[in-house]
């Protein structure tokens, strides 16, 4: 029965796979966020009136980084829900 016990105790396989992936996925999106940012605090010092393709790229951006968001929020449930499992 300990022996049991101490195998549900350690984590899955996929599951630390999935965290590590999961980490490396918001790591990067992290870094480019940061870029981002400063390139839009650029801009907004910037005496010149923004051109329309800057303002398209600004608006593509902005919805990237929001569908980002949804998916890491999508897979880190996931996650969630397959350590919940597993504790069981």
């Amino acid at each position: 029965m300990r022996r049991i016990r101490q195998k549900r105790a350690r984590p899955d396989k996929k599951l630390r796979s999935d965290l590590l992936a999961l980490y490396d996925r918001l790591t990067e999106f992290s870094d480019q966020c940061a870029f981002l940012c400063d390139a839009f605090a650029a801009i907004s010092i910037c005496e010149e009136t923004i051109d329309p393709a800057t303002a398209r790229g600004i608006g593509i951006s902005a919805r990237w980084m929001k569908t980002r968001v949804q998916e890491i929020k999508l897979d880190l449930k996931k996650i969630h829900e397959q350590a919940r499992l597993e504790s069981l």
